[in-house]
């Protein structure tokens, strides 16, 4: 394979975006004699003119050997080993050149159904890039010789806004399922096209989602709601029809709060860009919310033990297919069983608007409008309290027909 060699000054790469963590080890690295780039979702981003969020590096060091370079590391994985290298400020990903071969010891290991359980067999860059998902994420960086490294047009394809898979889309897509995720993250990010002949084995194949980890299925959601492209992320999820996949107890009421999803979502993507904290919690509480709010009927005449019930069912279930910490799953509870506080007041509505999670609830009470227009009363009434001080929210409580005496 005899690959495009392009000069970095072609694309007036900001080079000062790169991690000089990143460099250091590079240099170090071809101070050693080994080969060593930047590869993936890093040089993809430099390309496009968008500021990545890490760097990945890949090089022909064995991990054994990366461990010994540098004692600021650690090797992780067992399916795939890779080293994890630390900084005060930043942990670098560093991989080495896998290879094709199933012949040397710890090679590839595969299933009946050819899912990769076991992927430690290392090669040349040749081979690697051949392992890799996607054409866009196939180009490697010598930011020292100012080099890219293009083997399968990956160039061209964000030339032309496609996400397109490197070899068969089948074959890859049973190899690692998760590479259906990634593909739909990447052209919600993009703004891209995935290719059309995926489209199909995507739909064909979407199910063999439900027999990854529910770990692994959880980090892929928050890079798809988390990163700034959350209503893009929804609305190619649902095109793909992987929405139902990944909350299947939702998908039978998801057009029905189409508008509550994209609202939030628009608003989650809003947080991002403006550099807000954004909670797991929360954007799986929006996500579930559509089930508990059919089952307990909380816009009209709340059945307060549906209520609890469809809590408990609804979280249990989708711990099955994505593992929420209990963190986030605590915080999730909270928010949804704040929200019958929002539509009463009495003797608790100071304490409760001093409660750690009332932000929170408050902000995913606003977002339930879009789908509750009999709310919009209780939330102006809500919004003037949250901002007064004691003696106003004193006024706005007895204005409720609740009499209040100032302490």
């Amino acid at each position: 394979m005899k690959p495009e060699v392009v000069n970095h000054k072609n694309f007036n790469l900001n080079t000062n975006l790169i991690s000089k963590n990143c460099l250091s080890i590079i240099s170090k690295l071809h101070r050693k004699g080994f080969q060593a780039y930047i590869v993936g979702g890093g040089v993809r981003d430099l390309i496009q003119k968008l500021d990545p969020k890490d760097f990945d590096i890949v090089t022909n060091c064995e991990p054994g050997q990366i461990r010994k370079i540098f004692k600021n590391s650690r090797i992780i994985g067992r399916r795939f080993k890779l080293v994890h290298i630390t900084f005060p400020d930043e942990i670098v990903e560093t991989t080495t050149f896998r290879s094709d071969s199933k012949d040397n010891e710890g090679s590839i290991e595969v299933n009946e159904k050819g899912r990769i359980l076991r992927d430690n067999s290392w090669g040349t860059q040749e081979e690697d890039v051949k392992r890799r998902d996607f054409k866009i994420n196939s180009l490697y960086y010598d930011p020292f010789k100012g080099e890219i490294i293009d083997y399968f047009g990956g160039i061209k394809d964000l030339g032309n806004k496609n996400v397109t898979f490197i070899g068969d889309p089948e074959k890859r897509i049973l190899e690692d399922p998760v590479r259906i995720l990634r593909a739909i993250r990447f052209a919600a990010k993009l703004n891209f096209s995935i290719e059309k002949s995926a489209k199909k084995i995507i739909l064909e194949q979407k199910h063999h989602l439900y027999e990854i980890s529910p770990a692994r299925i959880y980090e892929e959601v928050l890079k798809l709601f988390l990163s700034g492209h959350a209503e893009m992320s929804y609305k190619i999820l649902n095109e793909y029809k992987v929405f139902e996949i990944l909350f299947p107890h939702v998908s039978d009421v998801n057009e029905e709060f189409e508008n509550f999803f994209l609202t939030a979502f628009k608003e989650t993507d809003r947080r991002y860009k403006v550099g807000k904290k954004l909670n797991p919690g929360f954007i799986f509480a929006l996500l579930l919310w559509p089930k508990i709010f059919k089952k307990s009927n909380i816009s009209k005449n709340i059945n307060f033990r549906n209520f609890y019930q469809s809590i408990s069912e609804v979280t249990r279930k989708q711990q099955v297919i994505t593992s929420v910490p209990k963190r986030f799953t605590s915080f999730i509870k909270d928010v949804w069983m704040h929200q019958p506080r929002f539509q009463r007041t009495g003797r608790k509505t100071l304490r409760f608007s001093n409660n750690l999670r009332f932000r929170a609830a408050f902000d995913f009470f606003l977002l339930r409008h879009s789908i509750e227009p009999n709310l919009k009363n209780d939330i102006e009434w809500w919004t003037e309290f949250r901002t007064a001080n004691y003696d106003k929210k004193i006024k706005l409580l007895n204005s409720r027909g609740r009499k209040f005496a100032k302490n």
